[in-house]
């Protein structure tokens, strides 16, 4: 698996930006928005990366743009993919765990 270093930067330094942004708060409502915030973040990034891959994947059909280009693009929507498939198995694995555990 190829993974785009620039990416993975970027992707370390929004949540890093994110988490600084609402350190004030310690209450729990705050912590939980900050999750979603993140989870939202990352979602939208991904579905970003999905289209640039798509458009650049249209740009090399037509001749715009190189063969390089194209794997950059793929690889880094593949890899936003597959981090996005990895939290929600882990969403739903502990899911699981709470309602097979005893009250």
């Amino acid at each position: 698996m190829v993974v785009n270093v620039g990416e993975v930067l970027k992707s370390y330094r929004n949540t890093i930006k994110t988490l600084d942004e609402g350190a004030g708060g310690t209450d729990s409502a705050s912590k939980t928005g900050q999750f979603g915030d993140i989870l939202g973040n990352m979602l939208n990034n991904t579905v970003d990366s999905l289209k640039t891959s798509e458009k650049v994947s249209l740009s090399a059909v037509q001749g715009k743009a190189s063969i390089n280009e194209v794997i950059t693009a793929v690889s880094s929507a593949e890899s936003a993919l597959q981090t996005v498939v990895t939290i929600r198995d882990r969403v739903i694995a502990a899911y699981q765990e709470l309602m097979r555990s005893a009250i």
